[in-house]
């Protein structure tokens, strides 16, 4: 009897105009839409932390997950609409990861996810990369570790 090959959900999503990611949905609580009138900056912070949201009732931190991956921010992208907001919950915290857009969900069975060979990535990139799958139309997704976000957002 063969063992069934483990699958991971992963959902995708767009960094910037050429580069889509993934995280796991076990790491992922729900996505929502926010009007970035609705964020109240706080000042003397990480420029990537563009401020606090009211989600019912608790106070969720919006970081512009490209701006801390060091790659172009959602404001250098023509991007002013509701920001595409996807909530991680790791290590007990729940942060608001603002996106340029969501993609759909990626099925990947253990082993599909390979090392990067991707050269341009920045070390903050390079430190929550847990590697990266082609799609059927043969683009490149990077896999992000949401362990590694929130560690890189308590380090700094």
């Amino acid at each position: 009897m063969q063992a069934k090959p483990t699958i991971s959900q992963f959902l995708s999503f767009s960094l910037t105009a050429q580069l889509q990611a993934m995280l796991p949905t076990e790491d992922l609580g729900e996505i929502i839409k926010i009007d970035p009138s609705q964020i109240v900056p706080i000042f003397d912070l990480l420029p990537s932390i563009m401020g606090v949201y009211n989600h019912r009732g608790d106070v969720l931190w919006v970081v512009d997950l490209a701006l801390l991956l060091e790659l172009e921010p959602l404001y250098k992208q023509n991007y002013y609409n509701s920001h595409n907001v996807l909530l991680i919950k790791k290590q007990n915290k729940i942060l608001g990861l603002a996106v340029r857009q969501v993609g759909q969900l990626v099925l990947c069975k253990k082993g599909q996810i390979h090392h990067s060979a991707i050269k341009e990535t920045t070390s903050k990139l390079s430190l929550c990369l847990m590697g990266e799958k082609s799609n059927p139309q043969g683009n490149t997704i990077l896999a992000l570790d949401g362990d590694q976000i929130v560690q890189l957002l308590t380090q700094i």
